[in-house]
């Protein structure tokens, strides 16, 4: 049996578009929280079923996962997937929503973990996102899944120019496939593929893949080389100054305390650090959520100062780190004590870890984990002779 689940696991394949799907599974599951509590927040928080039922939203995030799960099982269709990583999301969100009923006794919906948890289980799909981005399988026989996933779209007619470009890639280099069958299907197949026989399940790119394409085509005509140096290094050294203003707050507490009193200064403390310091709990919370905080402001000043100076490599490593150590520590406390502003928080430090990310693919030419990244070759084709923008090759993993 060991044996047989060994062998099981080596034959797994990381799917075609794979952190594209979970990028939208994100969207969805940190969107639908908060906009249902936006939403019930705003109204009241309203029952839905009358005096005598109580129709959770959980229901509807479990139809919603139910949904989700079933698309990919009953079509082969691989836009049936984006439509499941969406309803997967966005029912993940409103089940993991109330977290908060079914881990109290009492089922309280405003169980103060309850925010945190969500908020754990977003990080963790985010470093599912991350090890599933960075990780790649130049195999032969990951490079045939692919190529006969992207044969799916000749036959929805649904295939693109750039993918078509892909779908050779990917057949070529499955042609060292073993054993001789696999690498015969690949010949074959690319073959076809360069007589021409497929071209006509080739179609312009839709509306969405277009706009797409032009937006970061316009991005890299306005936020690339120095500019983009100054917009990280500028973005950086806020939050890091941000991050460090903690340290201030206690400094202003501890010298309002001296005299054993306590004055105005301590409640606009306590209204800023967003934690009941009065009690033992918040007491610790703030100093943990401090000492915590003063690391990240360090390191993003560090990082921002090293890109300033040329430093890159170190740098953005640097910056990287501070940024996820706020995202999956410092965010944790925050959540505990005010949702909305770490909901902010978590926005703004996502914004920032994505620049940061974009320039180490424009300065090193490499992704987040360091390995060098295709994205950044990028394809300089324009538009082809029918008007339509093409896509940027090597977008695909």
């Amino acid at each position: 049996m060991p044996s047989l689940l060994r062998r099981r696991l080596h034959h797994l394949v990381r799917r075609l578009d794979a952190d594209r799907y979970l990028v939208i599974l994100l969207l969805g599951f940190g969107g639908s929280i908060v906009l249902t509590r936006l939403y019930l927040e705003l109204t009241g928080y309203p029952t839905v079923g009358g005096d005598t039922l109580h129709i959770a939203h959980a229901v509807w995030g479990g139809l919603l996962l139910f949904v989700g799960g079933l698309l990919p099982l009953a079509l082969a269709n691989r836009s049936a997937l984006l439509v499941a990583a969406l309803a997967t999301g966005v029912g993940a969100g409103l089940f993991v929503d109330e977290i908060g009923k079914f881990i109290t006794v009492d089922n309280d919906y405003f169980f103060a973990a309850a925010a945190p948890v969500a908020y754990a289980v977003f990080v963790l799909t985010l470093w599912v996102w991350f090890r599933v981005r960075g990780r790649r399988d130049p195999s032969p026989a990951s490079q045939l899944h692919a190529a006969l996933e992207l044969l799916g779209d000749v036959v929805d007619r649904d295939l693109t120019r750039s993918d078509r470009r892909e779908l050779e890639r990917r057949l070529e280099s499955a042609c060292d496939a073993e054993p001789e069958r696999l690498r015969r299907l690949a010949e074959d197949l690319l073959e076809l593929t360069r007589s021409g026989a497929l071209d006509g399940g080739v179609t312009a790119p839709g509306r969405v893949r277009r706009l797409v394409t032009r937006l970061d085509r316009w991005t890299d005509r306005h936020l690339s080389g120095a500019r983009l140096r100054r917009v990280t290094v500028g973005a950086l050294a806020v939050l890091g100054v941000v991050a460090v203003a903690d340290l201030a707050v206690v400094g202003f507490i501890g010298l309002d305390l001296l005299d054993g009193t306590t004055t105005s200064l301590a409640d606009a403390a306590n209204r800023y650090a967003r934690v009941g310091i009065q009690d033992g709990l918040g007491t610790t919370l703030l100093l943990l959520r401090v000492g915590l905080d003063v690391v990240v402001g360090v390191l993003l000043l560090v990082g921002a100062v090293l890109v300033a100076r040329g430093r890159d490599r170190r740098g953005v490593e640097v910056a990287q780190g501070g940024l996820l150590l706020a995202l999956t520590l410092v965010n944790v406390l925050l959540f505990y004590t005010d949702q909305w502003v770490a909901s902010g928080a978590a926005a703004t430090e996502l914004v920032v870890l994505g620049l940061v990310w974009r320039y180490r693919r424009d300065a090193l030419g490499e992704g987040p984990d360091g390995e060098v990244d295709d994205d950044a070759d990028g394809d300089a084709d324009g538009a082809d002779v029918t008007g339509e923008v093409s896509e940027p090759a090597g977008r695909r993993r």
